[in-house]
């Protein structure tokens, strides 16, 4: 069987790049061991390949919207499940392991889940526990504070390395579900909002939003001075397990939470 030279799919660091570019790649039938997928960003280093052709990939929703609705329709949703968990991770390899995957789901059906045999469902596996593991430490370490802002306002700011605040944002939009509140993800520059009425989103901010957001956060507020007297209070010296403190908190978490804030 003649071998062929390796495909790049360049494509923008964002849900829509790399789905429009799982698209492509699905679609041209040039075989898939021999494709790669690469989002486009600062913060990943990718070295060029000798004799690699590189395809530049435009985002579109149309193209996204096919891919994700073939995976529901065509695989299950549980795999869908999957594939929008893998999506938000940080790791620069997240196109190539889902377009596999979604690649061996057209082959075999739902049952590609099992098909723990496969390196590429392995990988999978790895990036959904990463993404399900940060976002279970953020709903158990994150802490809001009120703003001044009337109507009453709760603030949250978190920086996370994967791009969870929608997947943990249904767990306090239960949890507060008559308040006003912001997620405010600093790292990837966008925001959960959520009304009275129990409806939320997540979008992206602009500069102006992001600032404004950092000055609510850098107000001084009861609430905040509330939170660091209950942390002084449960606090006995005595039982202070410092090794212990930085196992199940470490100081990356502390940054953003009020109980630590000087």
């Amino acid at each position: 069987m003649e071998e062929k030279n390796i495909r790049i799919y360049r494509c923008s660091d964002d849900e829509v790049g790399v789905f429009s570019a799982i698209y492509e790649a699905g679609i041209s039938g040039y075989g898939h061991k021999y494709i790669r997928i690469q989002p486009q960003s600062d913060r990943y280093m990718y070295s060029m390949e000798l004799f690699a052709e590189y395809v530049d990939v435009e985002s579109s929703e149309k193209k996204m919207n096919a891919v994700l609705s073939a995976v529901k329709e065509k695989i299950s949703n549980e795999v869908y499940e999957y594939v929008m968990k893998a999506i938000v991770s940080d790791d620069s390899r997240r196109g190539d392991i889902i377009y596999q995957f979604i690649t061996y789901g057209f082959t075999i059906g739902e049952k590609v889940v099992m098909a723990v045999q496969f390196q590429e469902v392995s990988d999978m596996f790895t990036l959904v526990r990463s993404v399900q593991n940060e976002a279970r430490r953020y709903i158990e370490i994150l802490r809001f504070k009120e703003v001044a802002h009337k109507p009453p306002l709760l603030l949250a700011v978190i920086e996370p390395k994967n791009d969870i605040a929608a997947h943990i944002a249904n767990h306090f939009a239960d949890r507060f579900n008559t308040e006003w509140f912001i997620i405010y993800d600093a790292r990837h520059h966008k925001a959960v909002f959520h009304d009275v009425s129990g409806s939320w989103e997540v979008r992206l901010l602009t500069k102006d939003e992001e600032e404004k957001i950092r000055e609510l956060h850098e107000t001084k507020e009861e609430y905040s001075e509330l939170w660091r007297a209950f942390f002084d209070s449960i606090a006995i010296k005595e039982r202070e397990n410092k090794k212990l403190q930085m196992e199940n908190l470490p100081i990356k978490y502390r940054k953003n939470m009020t109980e630590f804030i000087v």
